[in-house]
């Protein structure tokens, strides 16, 4: 049998997780054994895992018998970097510390010679026998990258310094999910040193600054209070709670032995500032939950609370203000939190995370990864690709996410940006200034919101040619939730060119073929409505000299083009609901369960009751139980 087709670009079924291929060694294990003194030690208290599988710990490395962080495992705790039974963060092949199991008595994340005391959850290493429900317990998601530079320069302020980290891996379509699943190599461990180490040089090259940053000018031997002071105040920030008495020596002692060796109070300071932008305290956001006995969910703690609420509408940490409020147990409340929310929501960064996550979802940054054939699209060059992300984002962020915009302008919106580059792409004039203008697209122009945006249409298309079947999938999986069957055995995914055919009536030949329509015509009909937008989104009539046909249908719903695609979607509140998913699966670094269908749906109730302006409802969704809260899942063994 041969389907013809053209595969995703990249489907929501992909995902995948880094792990660790040895433990950790080199520069970073030698400063934390020789110098830190086993300051790195992060403990991480709790009590089980909110994460529905039970043991002592899920691995994040290559070794140990543990789970994955988001479903650890039943067995005895995993290692990040190290081998052995018990989890080192930075590397040794000691009996380090286990991350928690489900119902052990929280263990810690340890230092590289492996002395950490070990989780004694579960039974032993075969895991503990399940039991109902989870009843609450720690959950860790490591820093993406935008988050660990917004951290960083949150604590050391604006840096030119580049930092070169490990990518993000995405897992259902966020890295926020895929930082629940990663792990921390031994390469990108020496990319955190790298990056601390450069950060903190230049703001320790300057004295002023690093006077001003810790608040005074102390002696060469660090014995000034207010070096302690430092520690407590800059690690609370890092940490993003408070230091225990014994972390507070720990890292004084840091600072002063590193000043005795190098002669200098700044060398000193500088060391185990950057040491702590290597903890796993630092690295790793932890959030720690309970049950409920009123609603039966898992309600997280005030400073998980804090974190969630910052990352999640800011893409930065907590601001002191915010920790203190955790503190003083306002954030144990919805009317705490709407509180403490409305300052962040006035925050200029607010709106631009909210248009890195629409961009995440719509597969925008695609853009930049895709190549065209040179021969018939010599001006798609990586000027264009920048500016078709730029214009799209920019259509986000000021038209869909605008004050008191309807967010379902981001399925039909007439309006959009463009520069001199752009403006041919979409059949208007250019600016006649340098840069961006807002302009409102023609009704001949065929196109409307996120499917009208060249950037998403060149993401969804092949190097010569447009793909029906990948802008179909993309349609189905992300606008509507729905992940198609995988293509039988033995499928070729080629698509043969006749150039005296559309690619329509090539797409209708095979799917006469009663095995291929099973699937193509769950996609297909929606793909086929953009096919007046060739591989770089340019507008056209023709194809090989033959008409385009552009009807399509979407369940009962016909349409002729994207525009009125683009209407379809609006006006079916499944695409609605597709979006809030996606939004509470970012926001939570999870994949939803069926048990959180009730609150997704809630969610769209709270949305149109704030009409539909995206900004009024995220003051509603943080104070909301889909926030505040997760569900106390069945407890489950075995593998993920």
């Amino acid at each position: 049998m041969s389907c013809t087709s053209d595969a995703p670009s990249r489907s929501l079924r992909e995902s995948g997780t880094r792990t660790a291929s040895k433990p950790g060694s080199g520069i970073l294990a030698l400063a934390f054994t020789v110098v830190l003194g086993g300051a790195c030690t992060g403990q991480i208290v709790g009590e089980g895992t909110s994460q529905n599988r039970n043991g002592t710990g899920g691995s994040m490395g290559s070794s140990g018998s543990g789970g994955s962080p988001s479903k650890p495992g039943s067995g005895s705790g995993g290692s990040t970097q190290g081998s052995g039974s018990g989890g080192s963060t930075q590397g040794g092949d000691g009996s380090g510390g286990s991350m928690q199991g489900s119902d052990g008595s929280g263990g810690s994340m340890q230092g590289s010679d492996g002395s950490g005391g070990s989780g004694t959850g579960g039974a032993g290493t075969g895991g503990a026998p399940p039991v109902p429900l989870n009843m609450g317990g720690v959950t860790l998601r490591l820093l993406t990258q935008s988050e660990y530079l917004a951290s960083v320069q949150s604590l050391l302020g604006t840096l030119t310094t580049p930092m070169d980290l490990a990518d993000d891996t995405s897992v259902a379509g966020f890295a926020e999910v895929g930082a629940t699943q990663m792990s921390v190599t031994d390469t990108a461990a020496t990319a955190y040193e790298t990056a601390s180490l450069a950060a903190t040089t230049e703001v320790f090259a300057d004295s002023k600054r690093w006077q001003t940053l810790v608040g005074c000018t102390p002696k060469a031997d660090l014995s000034d209070a207010c070096v302690t002071t430092y520690i407590k105040t800059f690690g609370r920030k890092a940490f993003r709670r408070d230091l225990t008495a014994e972390e507070v020596q720990q890292w004084l002692g840091v600072a002063q032995n590193a000043a005795t060796l190098a002669g200098t109070a700044a060398t000193g300071l500088s060391f185990a500032t950057a040491g702590m932008l290597q903890s796993p305290n630092f690295l790793y956001r932890v959030e720690t939950n309970k049950v409920d006995p009123t609603t039966g969910r898992l309600k997280y703690d005030g400073l998980s609370m804090a974190n969630r609420l910052s990352y999640a509408l800011t893409g930065g940490p907590p601001s002191t203000a915010l920790l203190d409020a955790a503190a003083a147990g306002k954030l144990d409340t919805a009317d705490g939190v709407r509180a403490a929310a409305a300052p962040l929501l006035a925050d200029p960064a607010v709106v631009d995370h909210m248009v890195a996550f629409f961009s995440e979802y719509a597969q925008a940054q695609q853009v930049l990864a895709v190549s065209k054939s040179t021969t018939l699209f010599p001006t798609f060059t990586a000027a264009l690709q920048s500016s078709m992300l730029q214009g799209t984002q920019l259509f986000l962020k000021n038209v869909v996410l605008a004050p008191g915009a309807d967010v379902r302008s981001f399925y039909d919106s007439n309006q959009t940006f463009v520069d001199a580059k752009l403006a041919p792409i979409y059949g208007v004039k250019a600016p006649t200034t340098s840069g961006f203008s807002q302009v409102q697209l023609p009704a001949t122009s065929g196109r409307a919101g996120i499917l009208g945006q060249a950037a998403v249409i060149a993401a969804q298309s092949q190097p010569d040619r447009t793909s029906p079947t990948r802008r179909g999938i993309f349609i189905l999986e992300s606008l509507l939730c729905t992940t198609p069957p995988s293509p039988p055995p033995g499928v070729v995914t080629d698509l043969t060119v006749d150039t005296t055919l559309t690619t329509r009536q090539q797409l209708e030949a095979h799917r006469s073929d009663p095995k291929c329509a099973g699937c193509h015509t769950l996609f297909d009909p929606m793909g086929l409505a953009l096919e007046h937008f060739d591989p770089i989104g340019k507008y056209r009539d023709t194809e090989n000299g033959l008409p385009i046909d552009a009807t399509g249908t979407m369940g009962t719903t016909s349409f002729d083009g994207e525009a009125q695609l683009a209407t379809a979607l609006r006006q079916n509140p499944a695409v609605l609901t597709c979006l809030l998913r996606n939004f509470y699966r970012s926001v939570n670094g999870r994949a939803e369960d069926d048990e959180d269908l009730d609150q997704i749906l809630s969610l769209g109730e709270t949305l149109s009751a704030d009409g539909y302006a995206w900004t009024t409802f995220l003051a509603d969704f943080v104070a909301s139980d889909a926030f505040r809260s997760a569900p106390a899942l069945p407890i489950m063994t075995g593998s993920p």
